[in-house]
């Protein structure tokens, strides 16, 4: 074959490109150990000359050449590469790297089983059996889901499961918080709504469900199913998330706090945006151009962070959070405010790691930009906030019956208590109402008697001494005639 030129063409045949085509002096060749498939004499012509070209590098067989016959290139010889394939090493890559293509997915395998958690500052912390365990799990399955339920207390104190606490009255609610809650300074918080809420239905659609969490302890606190008459705030729940000294962390936090202040006349203030720091983190020694205040999913940040894909289900955040929680909305959303929390502490390590070690942003109340290291600050921008959660990307069960046998593992159920009301808290509860009952009648009463007894008085004190003056608040009669 000739090209437009007259000059002839060579094929070549390369075993990253197939067949390649170029001119005189400008082929490419793969470097193949020569002594393996030619004799001594071909070797020591190509040492000889390595300028030129030379076709008795490439395999035997694979093309075949006779610039004598004026033809340029024969067809290539039918022979089978199979038994040499694996000893040509690509001329980009040294020959050491070879063996390394047939030992990945062993080396793969023994990556996975040699795997830790990632560090986390916390006393909860998931053991190297567990991860490992969920790690191995084929994907898809319950068990190769990160949950909350996977991490465990210190050993001294007998490694206790994290704790869920179920609240369906505002009392229960107040209790749990006062209990377990007021003294942590960082808290994981999220929230669940009716997905078909409309702003006119007021808050148990619209704020149906709170949660909150610290390392050993998730609440959860369901508004939507409060007594019909009762009142919707718990004093502790507005004294949290008023609280300028304790910051409540989280993802697409503004808009829940939007809600809350909305529904609820909760203004909330210290909350933090983990999508601020994960982008930060993630591309401050590099695409600086990524780090910015728009928002990254909760299901990726978990999976790129602890290491697990996150479980939602693909109907959960659609369902009814108006009638008392199965066990996988508990699942659901016990996750979502824990991992926010767990996110919080892994992502702020890996930032004291950073050398420079830039500041962590600020919170997302204060409206401020993010700052880099060696006080260098981007730019400020308008948030990219989302009007839902996004949650494709989250892992969808492959089994029905999987699933099912997961929700209602002893293993799961263990951890969440549903708190009920206390037969005493009901009764002195009882009694306060009825004693203020008492106390408003009888400063009632009171006030009316004594106006009524004033008033008698001076009608009385009137008629039997006429110079007694009349009261100028009351009309006048007119003289008769």
């Amino acid at each position: 074959m000739e090209s437009s030129s007259g000059t002839p063409r060579k094929w070549a045949w390369h075993v990253s490109h197939g067949l390649v085509f170029a001119g005189d002096n400008r082929v490419v060749y793969p470097r193949l150990p020569l002594a393996k498939y030619h004799s001594a004499s071909v070797v020591a012509t190509h040492d000889a000359s390595l300028s030129e070209p030379d076709l008795g590098a490439l395999p035997r067989g694979a093309v075949s050449e006779s610039d004598s016959s004026g033809d340029g290139m024969q067809v290539p010889v039918a022979e089978s590469f199979e038994s040499t394939k694996q000893d040509v090493t690509p001329v980009d890559q040294p020959e050491t790297a070879a063996p390394k293509v047939a030992s990945a997915g062993a080396a793969k395998t023994k990556e996975a089983l040699s795997c830790k958690p990632p560090f986390t500052p916390l006393d909860f912390k998931i053991p190297d059996d567990l991860f490992q365990k969920a790690k191995n799990a084929p994907e898809g399955t319950p068990e190769s889901w990160w949950s909350y339920n996977l991490y465990r207390g210190p050993t001294t104190a007998g490694n206790p499961k994290v704790k869920v606490h179920y609240s369906k009255t505002m009392h229960t609610t107040e209790r749990v918080l006062q209990q377990y809650f007021m003294n942590e300074k960082i808290l994981g918080f999220d929230l669940e709504w009716a997905s078909d809420a409309k702003p006119n239905q007021g808050a148990r659609r619209n704020v149906s469900l709170v949660q909150i969490a610290s390392p050993s302890r998730i609440g959860l606190f369901h508004i939507a199913m409060y007594p019909k008459h009762s009142e919707l705030v718990a004093p502790s729940l507005k004294k949290i998330m008023e609280d300028p000294d304790v910051t409540k962390v989280g993802v697409w936090i503004k808009g829940d706090c939007t809600k809350l202040r909305n529904y609820l006349g909760i203004e909330a203030r210290s909350i933090f945006e983990l999508s601020h720091l994960y982008r930060l983190i993630k591309y401050t020694t590099g695409e600086l151009g990524m780090v910015s205040k728009k928002l990254v999913r909760m299901g990726i940040q978990v999976e790129d962070c602890l290491q697990l894909p996150l479980f939602k289900g693909l109907d959960v955040r659609a369902s009814d959070w108006s009638r008392p929680l199965k066990m996988e909305q508990i699942i659901y959303s016990a996750s979502d405010a824990y991992a926010s929390l767990q996110l919080y502490h892994v992502l702020d390590h890996q930032r004291q790691s950073l050398d420079p070690t830039p500041p962590m942003p600020y919170h997302a109340d204060l409206n401020l930009p993010i700052r880099l290291a060696d006080k260098v600050i981007l730019p400020a921008e308008a948030e990219d906030e989302l009007e839902v959660k996004d949650e494709s990307d989250l892992a969808a069960p492959e089994s029905a019956a999987a699933l099912a046998k997961y929700l209602n593992s002893t293993d799961m159920k263990s951890s969440v208590n549903v708190e009920e009301e206390d037969p005493a808290e009901q009764l002195s509860l009882t009694k306060e109402t009825v004693t203020e009952s008492i106390a408003t009648t009888d400063t009632t009463t009171t006030v009316v008697t004594s106006v009524a007894t004033t008033r008698s008085t001076v009608t009385r004190k009137r008629q039997k001494d006429p110079a007694v003056p009349k009261d100028p608040r009351r009309p006048q009669r007119p003289p008769r005639h």
